[in-house]
């Protein structure tokens, strides 16, 4: 009876285990906050042109043609701007108005990362990159690390990433809608289209929620 107690206390332990160790290494992505106007137009935006600011062009692309692909499924004539941006600043907002002002879009939707926030954990295991360097800061909207491995000993880096979602309608000028969103675990991120889906499932669901969305 002894033995049979110890091994059903085991099995519970190693399930525990692993449902914690679960939850550390998988990138988790939710809606911290979300506003809408009160004055939200009532007819579709004819045009919704979407602008990216990250750090990899490749992440931007992927981003973009996948959200325009699903708003259109959902009715919204959006369309991705192929532009691409690695810096949210003044100069860089006379390139978002080229942009808007070229398209002949009357509403934008802007994606960007607003913060960044890295800490270091020791564990049994080490998140190490190839050839045992981490890998850069070009993940695009997650700014996450690229592709890891764990190796045994020493300490590794866990990632918190906070974006925003803009939409923005008479050319650009009035905001109507913002959505934030928290990745944890960031750096563990597969690749930048796994990112950006992850992402674009969320945005979609706030969106509906915020009746922006049939």
């Amino acid at each position: 009876m002894r033995n049979i107690v110890r091994s059903a206390l085991s099995a519970a332990l190693l399930g525990a285990a692993a449902l914690v160790g679960g939850c550390i290494s998988t990138p988790v992505t939710s809606l911290e906050v979300s506003w809408v106007t009160p004055q939200l137009p009532q007819a579709p935006f004819k045009k919704l042109l979407i602008i990216t600011v990250a750090s990899d062009e490749f992440v931007q692309i992927a981003f973009q043609d996948q959200m325009a692909a699903q708003l259109k499924e959902r009715g919204i004539n959006a369309v991705a701007s192929h532009r691409y941006f690695t810096r949210y600043t003044a100069a860089e907002r006379a390139r978002f108005k080229q942009s808007i002002d070229e398209s002949d879009a009357d509403a934008v939707l802007l994606a960007r990362v607003t913060r960044t926030d890295a800490s270091t954990q020791h564990n049994a295991d080490s998140v190490v990159g190839a050839g045992g360097v981490p890998y850069g800061d070009a993940m695009g909207i997650y700014g996450a690390y690229g592709r890891y491995y764990s190796s045994p000993g020493g300490d590794y880096a866990l990632k918190t990433v906070t974006a925003e979602a803009s939409i923005f309608a008479e050319k650009g000028e009035k905001l109507i809608w913002s959505a934030r969103t928290r990745t944890t675990n960031a750096q563990n991120v597969k690749s930048g289209a796994a990112a950006a889906t992850q992402y674009i499932t969320v945005i979609l669901d706030v969106m509906k929620k915020d009746k922006l969305l049939p």
